[in-house]
């Protein structure tokens, strides 16, 4: 992508039409300028109808279309040329009368066709139609341009090679046009009658009628500045369907497609920080289906979400098309500037997906700078397997991630486009974050996240949806497709705890913005029930013991209700206690239902996973168990009841009895105790510690008796850590400055992210 820089500015306003159409202008004669503003990508100084059609879109006959094109190759059809020829000549209107059956009240070429009509320059059709939709011939439009500018037999011979051709109800406006130097036919010597006329060419015939009647005066030789386009900018030649989004005021946003698209409605959803409103389309003569969801955020800036949803085996090819006027200069800062280094790894194998395009910084001419986060373009297939339990397992396959992002600058007006292309059978996903004002208060802060997302690009959301993001999946997942390329939506992911972090940190736009789209996201996929489940079958879990999909994962819940309580006590959300309360009351309630390890009569370890159609009790293990203590522990300084504090001390005890059980000879902790008590698995690296951090802190408030315990942990962990280089989190570094025991810190680098 270049950078767009424009110096000079000069504001115009932008011509949208959706096809040839009406407009009626009083004009000037601009005989003694030469230099234009280019209104359009295809028509530029070496364009050999540059001079007319220019003069006739100043005048207001003809228009472009919301993409700055003008098409010049499409060909005219009779309604077209009769709406043209109406405002050229300015014919007075004529109220609606039946007499064309192809011709409505409501029709767009309703104007045209009653007053040529009525003026006896378009006389119909046999059968009683109009044929508006009926390409105009070379011929036909000899006939209709002599009638409409009322040309008369100079009585010059006119012959051209194919005179034989020609119709003969048509030889008298050929003859007559090329006796008016209207028309000089072809470089040889031909008329060629029967070829539809194109854009270029109805608008050259018309303004040389125009000059040879003596209504105008002709520009000659002007002169563009050459738009300025981005590498990947393509020139859509054919017709198009336009379909106008009503998004925001001072940017038009319009669907481009090829197939004609059907309004189905639009519905709103209010949420606490956000409100949505989806707007869903069919795609004409197929069962594809396009929704575009904006949700809109209390701070004014929106996530824009376009869903191609395509069930047919059709070619479908979707542009979401904004413009913009008054841009002075665009710079699009590429995440790419920062490669990826790309590894397979045992639990996820290869991840193809990357980061979005860019940041897209916009400085309008009163020096307003805003930013456009725009993401890529994520073609999948939706999977699904359902159980003899009625319960169903989803994922996506990736099949491919696509720049969709190309765009233009014509002086000073602004071109986005973002592409989706459907092959059949498949889901096209594209997003983006528009602001008005800067997303990142500090490049430096942008340029740091865009590293940090290349860096630890499998857990940077990159993949959004209105539904929530998604993320390459573990191997041991189902439906698994044959590609590996297993994507899901993981309720870890969903919540954004680094943008929390940076949002605590630097009080970024940005990060707010995540903030609030996770918010959304969480409620959705959670609906009405006060827990998180999944919608994802783990066949570790099915293999060990036939959970399938739905299930409660305790790590998952907890993560999700601490996220919520923090990140909702900084926006002050009056209910932000209340998934921390609903999750430690499910807490409370595993050992009723069965869901626990026992040790002894006075402590017992919750279980990992609480499976919602089948009965067993799976294992648990060291992060999970610490993670529910501290969600209790929290809990119970929330609220202040003691049945938090008993369920966390029986967890606390439960370790303290089993503590030399849980660290293995190399000093590291086992990952789990099974429910046959066998204490098994190489543990996480820093997550664990992480958690043990957390307990010390949420302890020594509470009940410092059980800190010796918890500081032996942690301890030996470190050495094992530090033994083998594998360094520390910066939770880790500053929860041990914190607690005054910095000179454990493990030895190695320090990542942002637990491994």
């Amino acid at each position: 992508m270049k950078i767009f820089i424009k110096r000079r500015f000069f504001p115009i306003t932008v011509i949208f039409l959706l096809s040839i159409n009406l407009m009626i202008s009083t004009h000037t004669s601009h005989a003694s300028e030469n230099v234009h503003f280019s209104k359009f990508t295809d028509v530029q100084n070496n364009f050999w109808a540059k001079d007319e059609v220019t003069q006739l879109v100043e005048m207001g006959i003809i228009n472009g279309y919301p993409d700055f094109q003008f098409r010049p190759s499409v060909d005219v059809n009779r309604g077209q040329a009769a709406n043209l020829l109406s405002g050229a000549l300015k014919l007075p209107e004529i109220e609606y009368q039946p007499i064309f059956s192809d011709v409505s009240e409501k029709s767009s070429y309703l104007r045209g066709v009653m007053s040529t009509y009525g003026a006896d320059i378009f006389k119909g059709k046999p059968g009683g139609t109009f044929g508006t939709a009926d390409v105009l011939t070379r011929e036909q439009m000899a006939s209709v341009i002599v009638r409409a500018f009322q040309l008369k037999d100079t009585g010059e011979e006119i012959k051209f090679t194919d005179w034989d051709r020609i119709s003969e109800s048509h030889r008298y406006g050929v003859k007559v046009l090329a006796q008016h130097q209207i028309t000089t036919g072809k470089e040889d010597g031909s008329f060629d009658p029967k070829t539809p006329v194109n854009r270029a060419t109805y608008v050259v015939f018309l303004h040389r009628a125009l000059v040879a009647t003596k209504q105008i005066e002709p520009i000659k030789n002007i002169t563009f500045q050459e738009p300025i386009l981005s590498e990947n900018y393509l020139s859509i030649r054919e017709n198009r369907y336009f379909t106008e989004l009503p998004i925001e005021d001072g940017v038009q946003t319009y669907i481009r497609s090829k197939h004609a698209l059907r309004f189905i409605g639009s519905s709103n959803i209010e949420y606490a920080y956000a409100s949505d409103t989806i707007y869903s389309y069919r795609i004409s003569g197929t069962a594809a289906h396009l929704n575009v969801t904006k949700r809109t955020l209390t701070n004014g800036d929106f996530f824009l979400f376009t869903e191609l949803k395509n069930s047919t085996g059709t070619l479908i090819q979707i542009d979401i098309i904004r413009t913009q006027e008054d841009m002075q200069q665009l710079k699009l800062h590429r995440y790419d500037r920062y490669p990826i280094q790309k590894n397979k790894d045992d639990i996820f194998g290869y991840d193809p997906s990357s980061y979005p395009t860019g940041i897209l910084e916009k400085s309008s001419t009163t020096g307003v700078i805003s930013h456009e986060m725009i993401g890529q373009a994520y073609r999948s297939k939706e999977l699904q397997i359902e159980y003899n339990t009625k319960a169903v397992s989803k994922t996506r396959e990736l099949v491919n991630e696509t720049e969709a992002f190309s765009s233009a600058l014509l002086n000073d007006n602004h071109l986005s486009i973002y592409t989706l292309v459907s092959f059949g059978y498949d889901v096209v996903d594209h997003w983006l974050l528009d602001s008005n004002h800067k997303l990142f208060n500090e490049k430096s802060n942008m340029d740091s996240w865009m590293l940090e997302s290349a860096v630890n690009y499998r857990k940077r959301n990159a993949w959004y949806t209105a539904n929530g993001p998604y993320n390459k999946m573990a191997t041991s997942i189902e439906p698994m497709p044959l590609s590996f390329k297993g994507y899901g939506r993981s309720l870890l992911l969903i919540k954004e705890d680094r943008a929390l972090a940076l949002y605590l940190q630097n009080k970024e736009p940005y990060f707010q913005n995540l903030l609030i789209n996770s918010f959304v996201n969480l409620q959705n996929f959670k609906g009405s029930k006060t827990y998180w489940e999944t919608e994802v079958t783990s066949t570790y879990l099915k293999n060990l013991f036939g959970i399938t999909a739905p299930f409660v994962d305790t790590r998952f819940n907890e993560q999700i209700a601490l996220f919520l309580y923090r990140s909702g006590k900084e926006f002050e959300d009056p209910n932000y206690r209340i998934p921390l309360r609903n999750y430690a009351d499910l807490l409370v309630s595993q050992k009723a239902k069965g869901n626990f390890i026992p040790v002894d009569s006075d402590s017992y370890y919750i279980s990992d996973y609480f499976p919602l159609v089948q009965d067993v009790t799976t294992h648990s293990s060291m992060n999970h168990v610490l993670g529910g203590m501290n969600i209790l522990l929290t809990a119970y300084n929330e609220f202040g009841d003691n049945k938090y504090l008993e369920v966390a001390t029986k967890i606390q005890t439960a370790i303290e009895k089993e503590k030399s059980l849980w660290i293995r000879s190399d000093g590291d902790i086992w990952y789990k105790v099974s429910t046959t008590k066998n204490f098994v698995g190489r543990d996480y690296s820093h997550l664990t510690f992480e958690d043990l951090l957390n307990s010390y802190k949420l302890w020594k408030d509470i009940d410092p008796s059980h800190l010796p315990v918890i500081e032996e942990l942690m301890r030996s962990k470190a050495g094992y850590l530090s033994k083998n280089n594998l360094g520390y989190t910066t939770k880790i570094k500053v929860g041990l400055e914190e607690i005054h025991m910095s000179n454990i810190l493990p030895k190695g680098p320090e990542y942002t992210d637990a491994k």
